[in-house]
């Protein structure tokens, strides 16, 4: 090989490793924000769907409220037995707050981010 030739050869070389980090790094662009676009969807939904749960769970209430108040002659006493169960509620899951909650929506994350290794459309 002459001179011209190997200054070219390196030349190229290097306009197809510095190429190569450019695509390289677009790619990691691109999985992360498909992976920030999978997690935003995931919370829109997780709220959506709480905010559903929240509105049957508050009319659900105000019914067994009721319910309560007929049964003890007392509307104090229906609204107060219903607040005595929320009471209970809260304290149950304060209690066990990451078993329930914490380690799913960690497990939910954990799994978006990492889901491309099981994906075989991902590279």
């Amino acid at each position: 090989m002459d001179e011209p030739n190997k200054s070219q050869f390196f030349a190229d070389l290097r306009d197809l490793i510095v190429t190569y980090f450019q695509e390289r790094l677009e790619l990691a662009k691109a999985l992360a924000y498909e992976k920030i676009a999978r997690i935003i969807a995931f919370l829109f939904i997780g709220l959506l769907m709480l905010l559903f749960f929240f509105f049957g769970i508050l009319f659900l209430s105000f019914m067994l409220a009721m319910y309560f108040s007929e049964l003890l002659h007392s509307q104090m006493a229906g609204y107060g037995l219903v607040a005595g169960i929320y009471f209970v509620a809260f304290l149950f899951f304060y209690a066990f707050r990451n078993r329930f909650v914490g380690n799913a929506i960690a497990s939910a994350v954990i799994r978006i981010l990492y889901d491309h290794q099981n994906n075989p459309n991902h590279g």
